[in-house]
């Protein structure tokens, strides 16, 4: 099944090859020779290309189900079709925490609104995507992943959130037991530990006590090797 790093070659060869098509979208030829080799696309470039190469960014970001012969080809589809999401340009660690000074502006990225809306439940106002930083959530999160995280308060604390302790921004699982709040690393080489349930809460970091829920991952993309 062709992927975008796919798709990407396929338009790079047909709109001239790789010199051209990276001067015409101000990047340089090692970067675009990355991309085009599994390299993370960031998005203000992808948006470059799209337009470098004459197709649509939605269909070079997730696909058309018609085949495409050339990039004048490639149908542009409607704005009643996608979504954009929040994504923030900072990790979090699945390993012993990195320090979360604040998320820089976020950029937008393309989505199909069937999908972010229908498959997972969410709205562009109620879930933002992040990467993946560090080894503890392996194998079920591996660094480099990007997760949609639902920012919407559960009373229930259960599942794989992310989180902001003592400065650092933490993706982890976590369990609510009779003693307080569990917080586990699928990575069995990481300590767990429990916390009292009082400590948590949703929103913005609030005291150096206090363990802030950004929102519980509700899915994960990962490009594949």
């Amino acid at each position: 099944m062709e992927n975008r790093f796919d798709r990407l070659k396929r338009v790079v060869k047909a709109a001239g090859g790789n010199e051209p098509v990276a001067q015409k979208a101000l990047i340089g030829t090692t970067t675009l020779s990355g991309y085009m080799n599994g390299k993370e696309w960031k998005f203000s470039h992808a948006e470059k290309l799209a337009e470098a190469c004459g197709v649509s960014l939605q269909w070079l970001l997730f696909g058309d189900s018609s085949p495409v012969a050339t990039p004048e080809s490639v149908p542009t589809p409607s704005n009643d079709n996608i979504d954009h999401l929040d994504y923030y340009d900072v990790a979090a660690s699945a390993g012993f925490g990195a320090y979360a000074s604040g998320a820089p502006a976020p950029e937008k990225l393309a989505i199909s609104r069937h999908f972010l809306r229908h498959d997972l439940g969410l709205t562009p106002q109620s879930a933002i995507m992040i990467q993946v930083d560090g080894d503890s959530m392996e194998p079920t999160l591996s660094a480099g992943n990007r997760i949609i995280i639902d920012k919407r308060p559960k009373p229930a604390l259960n599942g794989i959130h992310v989180l902001v302790v003592n400065g650092s921004l933490l993706v982890k699982r976590l369990a609510a037991t009779s003693d307080g709040i569990r917080i586990i690393s699928d990575n069995d080489r990481y300590p767990s530990e429990t916390a009292a349930a009082s400590r948590f809460h949703w929103g913005a970091p609030d005291g150096d006590d206090t363990i802030t829920i950004i929102g519980r991952v509700a899915y994960r993309l990962q490009a594949l090797s």
